[in-house]
């Protein structure tokens, strides 16, 4: 069984051991003709290492071990053609910036830092496609395509647009019901109650009136 040479072993263990010292978006995407910047962070303790940005070829390596764009281990920006890398020591992060966008550009990349040969990096899966706001969709019929109606789509735009508002019919909101009728309830009680009270005034001024006049025949009699 063949055994490693002590460098391969060192260069793994290396590998290994920054898998997770740079991190990356995963996945970015863009449209023909733009641009898209990709932001990679990294651990401290790199910050004067170089930042580099290369196509995948395999194996955690970079397509014929060459790097697209690479900085010097500064805050300077380095460019070449149409991408550009920038490092930025005080927030551990370097962006690339990819402009004028083809189909070409589309694939898989590393974003990572040059140590040792095979440094800590990332991978970052670019897509390149036209941007589809929306999805219009046709009905076939037997008599034909039936194209969609223009009238409602433009109904439901208006419907959804932040200007256009309805105004319901019923200013009154629903929960604010029940306590109305509570209110109006007790109310209702309040004037019951205030008319037992006056009842009963006149009831007892009635009562004390009628007793002297039902006392007079008795002292006539006495008398």
């Amino acid at each position: 069984m063949a055994v490693g040479s002590p460098k391969d072993a060192r260069v793994s263990s290396l590998s290994l051991a920054g898998c997770w010292a740079v991190t990356g978006p995963g996945a970015v995407r863009g449209s023909p003709g733009g641009s898209v910047a990709v932001r990679c962070r990294y651990r401290g303790g790199f910050e004067d290492d170089p930042k580099f940005w290369c196509r995948e070829g395999g194996r955690w390596r970079c397509s014929n071990g060459l790097f697209i764009v690479e900085t010097s281990g500064s805050e300077a920006e380095v460019r070449r053609g149409r991408v550009s890398i920038q490092d930025n020591h005080t927030e551990l992060a370097f962006t690339v910036t990819v402009e004028n966008l083809t189909r070409a550009d589309a694939g898989t990349y590393q974003c990572g830092v040059e140590r040792f040969g095979r440094g800590p990096r990332a991978t970052v899966e670019l897509t390149v496609s036209p941007a589809v706001p929306y999805a219009i969709q046709t009905e076939t019929t037997p008599q034909g395509t039936k194209q969609p109606d223009v009238s409602s789509s433009t109904k439901a735009e208006s419907s959804c647009s932040p200007t256009a508002h309805t105004i319901p019919t019923h200013t009154t909101p629903t929960r604010f019901q029940p306590i109305i009728i509570c209110f109006l309830l007790l109310v209702l009680l309040k004037v019951l109650f205030l008319l037992c009270i006056v009842c009963v005034l006149i009831w007892m001024s009635v009562r004390y009136r009628r007793r002297p006049r039902e006392m007079v025949p008795e002292r006539q009699t006495s008398s």
